[in-house]
């Protein structure tokens, strides 16, 4: 099942429009009688389309049948691979491909993960199995890797058994290849279908819990051995769902229907990371993928629902616990267990990793293969199901692109029939190729809305940090105070939903890059207090080349729908020489839990710093202010950095430090994180603070603009 919109290129200093017209849904589906043989000869009136439990009027129906590929003339001796002819050597009297010609072509992706020595055999001996017996002449395969080091490619697609073979017994060696930058269609043998751009996320530039930064005002806890276990279910869900849904999304550019045969021991999802699993679900549906997968592990005695159960006992006790302070009058201090509770509990429900890949695969028209040394005929069954099958087209009745999903359900009136067909999809365009998330559709909405909206406060902006040969690295950074978002209550917590989208924008219009992120926060209800004095707080790194950009971030409450948009612009200039960073202040400094992400700026030394942009800084619990920034001396790095700080009231210097020497890490960043008392500094006074940093003779400074916040020391 595929759905599109059309959407006209952005035009130069005007926000992105997304305009659809009322587009087809085009579905695909199989249908198996009771002995499992596929049914060929059905008729359009026996066949119903429903759309969310409406009925819909086909507009094309058509049989594929497979038999016919098996009859196509003998491959050649020697097999072919699908790269594209160059132009200088293409015969200038060869046609080029008709759309049949394409469409009939299957296009088999293998991705392996994870593979325990029982994993490795069965995935060995089914894809050997597969490219000897069951390798139609006009089927190619393609072999991946997925695990800690992002999507790998064994494999280009083939139609050569012997190397389809290599290739997935070197993958379940655990062998890497080559990354995967891009997935081009032209590489497939399509030339002329356009190219697919949309880059495969290696694991390591992820960023670290929750897709970027985000927080709310805490206090220090003790006790992290749940909060560690959450954080790394998301970052082991994000690693393994980012590039699989990179690799979906390059499908999206070959006609017909594709198959990827997914052999991993589960899939890993977190709360958070539940819209994304669907929206792999709904992106396959819109590229005609059907996934297939193979619970590698088979059945154990191991069960993760014991995972579940054990979560959300823990949760319940944390929620408890939490009550019984409350009504006996004890410590009423938050631990991190009870402050997370409701999302342990949430996680708990998606801790059957089994069965997140049997939803992933059975939303995708898939089936999760059965638990079988023997996996042959399944595998020969799902690639049937690919070169052997219905298409029907409809126009949808309902034609607002309104980012909700619409449950798609396929009914055939002959006796003993089984559909075989994809779940649905979520309505929502396409802006500039690139997929809009469903939370997304009330961002851009807000964004394309004329007078600018603004309706809740909100500050955002770009920091600079380290320079490159080719792109500049940036981290965007969102804030709001919650006190202008709608807080509500569900029992014993406290909620606040917020949706943040920023698109930036070259000098021509086009959308370069989109950040993005839907922020729901739950905390007890006993400190509901805090939370509405607090700071909705989002960061995220992002690279752009030099250039002139805009952006244009929109943020949305989600509990009223109130929207608040504000427009920026951003000279890249190129560096080659000694560089620093913006200076921030900061206005929270958290010990990191795990190892530090060298691709996130905004982490160094074991910490994650959050600065502050609203301008008002206030001191922490030990009454000091805390500065941040970072040199980048030019490699090789055989010597300190020395930096020093001065602090200037009305030009006037109030505060200087002597310089220190800072050790640059590993990756060549001289980061410091410097505490000056505040108590010298009058309470709502306005400060500027100078860093300097010198390197062999080169200095550099920049500064940042402050007012300390009055009432002396406070928590953050």
């Amino acid at each position: 099942m595929s759905f599109s919109a059309g959407v006209p290129p952005a035009q130069e200093n005007e926000a992105p429009t997304i305009r659809t017209t009322t587009s087809e849904v085009l579905l695909d589906f199989v249908v198996r009688d009771k002995h499992a043989n596929i049914i060929r000869d059905l008729r359009p009136n026996e066949v119903q389309v429903f759309e969310d439990g409406v009925s819909q009027s086909l507009r094309h129906f058509e049989f594929y049948d497979g038999r016919a590929e098996a009859q196509a003339p003998a491959a050649p001796a020697t097999a072919a691979v699908l790269t594209p002819v160059p132009a200088a050597v293409a015969p200038t009297n060869a046609p080029p491909p008709t759309v049949n010609e394409v469409r009939d072509m299957s296009v088999v992706s293998v991705v392996i993960s994870n593979l325990d020595p029982r994993g490795r055999a069965l995935t060995v001996n089914a894809m050997r199995d597969f490219a000897k017996n069951d390798l139609g002449p006009n089927t190619y395969v393609g072999v991946f890797t997925l695990g800690e080091g992002g999507l790998r490619y064994l494999q280009p697609y083939t139609n050569d058994a012997a190397k389809i073979s290599a290739a997935v017994e070197k993958a379940a060696s655990n062998a890497l290849g080559g990354q995967l930058e891009s997935i081009d269609s032209n590489a497939l043998g399509f030339g002329g279908l356009g190219a697919v751009t949309e880059s495969v996320t290696p694991a390591a530039q992820l960023a670290p819990y929750g897709g970027a930064k985000t927080g709310l005002p805490s206090n220090p806890f003790g006790g992290l051995a749940l909060v560690n276990e959450m954080h790394d279910v998301y970052m082991g869900s994000m690693m393994y769902l980012s590039p699989l849904r990179s690799l979906v999304d390059a499908q999206a550019q070959i006609p017909g229907r594709k198959v990827m045969l997914l052999f991993s021991p589960g899939i890993l999802v977190h709360t958070d990371t539940v819209e994304f699993l669907h929206s792999i679900i709904s992106a396959a549906n819109r590229a005609n993928v059907s996934i297939y997968a193979v619970d590698t592990r088979g059945i154990t005695t191991y069960s993760t629902l014991g995972d579940s159960r054990r979560r959300l006992a823990a949760a319940a006790n944390a929620s408890m616990n939490m009550q019984l302070a409350k009504v006996n009058g004890g410590d009423q201090s938050v631990t991190p267990d009870q402050a997370i509770a409701m999302e342990v509990a949430e996680t708990s429900i998606h801790s059957d990793t089994r069965g997140n890949m049997q939803e992933l695969a059975e939303g995708t028209g898939g089936a999760l293969l059965p638990d079988t040394l023997n996996l042959r005929e399944p595998i020969r069954e799902a690639i049937e199901s690919a070169r052997t099958h219905y298409e029907a087209t409809y126009a949808p009745a309902n034609t607002a692109l309104d980012g909700s999903f619409r449950k798609i359900e396929v009914k055939v009136t002959r006796p003993g029939a089984t559909v075989f067909a994809r779940s649905g999809y979520y309505a929502v365009p396409l802006m500039s190729g690139r997929q809009v998330y469903p939370f997304e559709v009330a961002t851009l909405k807000a964004i394309n809305t004329q007078p600018d909206l603004h309706q809740f406060d909100f500050n955002a902006t770009t920091l600079e940090f380290r320079p490159g040969s080719v792109r500049n690295q940036y981290a965007f950074v969102f804030q709001a105070p919650t006190r202008g978002l709608t807080v509500t209550e569900d029992k014993d917590w406290a909620k606040v939903h917020v949706c943040v989208t920023a698109l930036i924008k070259d000098s021509k219009g086009q959308i370069v890059d989109k950040i993005s992120k839907d922020i729901a926060y739950d905390l007890p209800i006993a400190r509901k207090a805090e939370m509405e004095q607090g700071t909705v707080n989002f960061a995220a790194p992002f690279f752009l080349a030099p250039g002139h950009y805009t952006i244009d971030t929109a943020a949305v409450d989600r509990q009223s729908m109130r929207a608040s948009v504000s427009r920026s612009t951003l000279d890249v200039e190129q560096d080659s020489g000694f560089a620093m960073s913006d200076v921030s202040a900061a206005r929270r400094v958290d010990e990191i839990q795990g190892p530090v992400n060298p691709f996130d700026p905004l982490e160094s030394r074991g910490a994650t710093i959050t600065p502050e942009l609203g301008n008002v800084v206030t001191p922490d619990t030990g009454g000091a202010l805390e500065f941040y920034a970072v040199a980048y001396p030019q490699a090789p790095v055989d010597a300190p950095v020395n930096v020093s700080f001065e602090i200037y009231q009305a030009g006037k210097l109030v505060m200087k430090s002597p310089p220190s020497p800072v050790l640059p890490d590993t990756n060549g960043a001289a980061s410091i994180l410097a505490k000056l008392p505040a108590g010298k500094l009058q309470a709502g006074g306005h400060y500027e603070a100078d860093v300097l940093f010198q390197y062999k003779g080169e200095r550099l400074m920049k500064k940042v603009n402050f007012t300390l916040a009055g009432g002396g020391v406070a928590s953050k």
